[in-house]
């Protein structure tokens, strides 16, 4: 703008000049016509930005390679918009990182256009678009009308869920609470029936009913349920840092949730949100319950603390019983990991940049290492 409007002072200044030393009606021509095209330009612009409307149409949410958002716009004037510029910024809330692009087109007289934008290089999380510094320009770019900038949108960003081996160490069935049974899936607990059925050959005997076996002179057996438990903490540590560290964090964890779901292993799924300064503990017992929390880790934000997730879950009743911590993060503080690990059966799931980092915290904790650049070639086996 400023360019412009200095290009167009110099060239009428050279105009001026070139009429006072010539004094011939073709330099004022030339002269008049450098008045006035600019002032014309400036009044089709005036008439022609009222009928101009623009709009965002963003996905609620979309895998990481279909994020994309859609500007519409709309000129009911006859006049055309001579150019139209605007500022996007996208700011993922999770990492807290920002992207600006530029915007600009041309609406012609009683046209729509759009303008079809991808987030480049997106992370999971939930990006806010903000549409900001709309302005109309004349043709000469020498004036310019502000519109009102455009409601902020939001679109979550879901990760690639990437294929995961979860083996357990031991049986994944405990003692059930009596409250809470499996549907689809028969158990060893005698204390509730799942269902009644004929004698099979290698059938336990202590399942047989004989009282009803005696009653309808076959014999039956009863299979015992299956209680849910979460003998597995899956325990996330988000931390500001890097935007593919903490990217790889999220699509690592919620990738091994869902593995352990396809292994039937029914578990608890926590994180610490930054934004509403809360500790979040979901149990899980099917993808309809990770769908929902995903939703919500999606939401969140990373936090400045270090370890603070690891804090929360050792100050809560889930530690110390029966289960096993599964911790991944980006940013293991040494000394809590190693005081945890005395008292709780832990694997802590490093997702590291820094080599020797790494190396120097193998020496005091228990690690699984998984480099960053290497999470969408494979996620390595984990036995929990």
């Amino acid at each position: 703008m400023l360019r412009n409007r200095v290009f167009y002072g110099l060239l009428l200044l050279a105009m001026a000049v070139i009429y006072i030393f010539t004094n011939t009606y073709y330099t004022l021509t030339l002269f008049g016509l450098c008045v006035l095209l600019p002032l014309v330009s400036l009044a089709l612009m005036l008439l022609s930005h009222r009928g101009l409307s623009i709009s965002l149409q963003a996905p609620a949410a979309a895998d990481k390679e279909e994020a994309v958002f859609t500007y519409q716009f709309e000129n009911a004037s006859r006049l055309p918009v001579a150019r139209l510029g605007f500022q996007v910024q996208l700011e993922n809330q999770m990492s807290g990182s920002q992207k600006t692009r530029k915007v600009s087109t041309t609406v012609g007289g009683k046209k729509q256009a759009s303008a079809r934008l991808a987030i480049k290089d997106s992370k999971v999380g939930t990006v806010i678009i903000s549409t900001k510094e709309i302005c109309i320009y004349d043709a000469f770019g020498l004036f310019t009308l502000k519109k009102t900038d455009l409601p902020d949108q939001a679109t979550m960003i879901y990760p690639h869920m990437r294929e995961a081996a979860v083996h357990m160490e031991k049986a994944i069935e405990t003692t059930g609470d009596g409250r809470r049974y499996s549907t689809d899936k028969p158990g060893q607990d005698v204390s509730e029936v799942f269902a009644l059925r004929e004698y099979a050959p290698g059938d336990e005997v202590r399942k047989i009913h004989w009282k009803l076996s005696s009653k309808i002179d076959k014999m039956m057996v009863r299979d015992f349920s299956l209680p849910f438990n979460y003998s597995v903490f899956l325990l996330m540590e988000l931390t500001r840092g890097k935007e593919d560290a903490v990217d790889a964090v999220v699509e690592l964890y919620l990738s091994l949730s869902r593995a352990l779901l396809e292994g039937g292993i029914n578990h608890n799924l926590a994180w610490y949100d930054a934004g509403d300064r809360a500790f979040h503990v979901r149990e899980l017992d099917d993808f309809e319950d990770l769908d929902l929390a995903a939703a919500q880790v999606l939401a969140s934000f990373a936090g400045e603390e270090k370890g603070i997730a690891l804090d929360y879950y050792a100050a809560s009743a889930y530690s110390g019983q029966k289960n096993t911590l599964v911790y991944i993060t980006s940013d293991p503080d040494v000394e809590k990991v190693a005081e945890m690990e005395v008292s709780q059966a832990m694997r802590t799931v490093y997702v590291y940049e820094d080599e020797a980092y790494k190396e120097q915290a193998q020496q005091v904790i228990e690690l699984v290492p998984v480099p960053v650049n290497q999470i969408g070639q494979g996620i390595p086996e984990l036995m929990v």
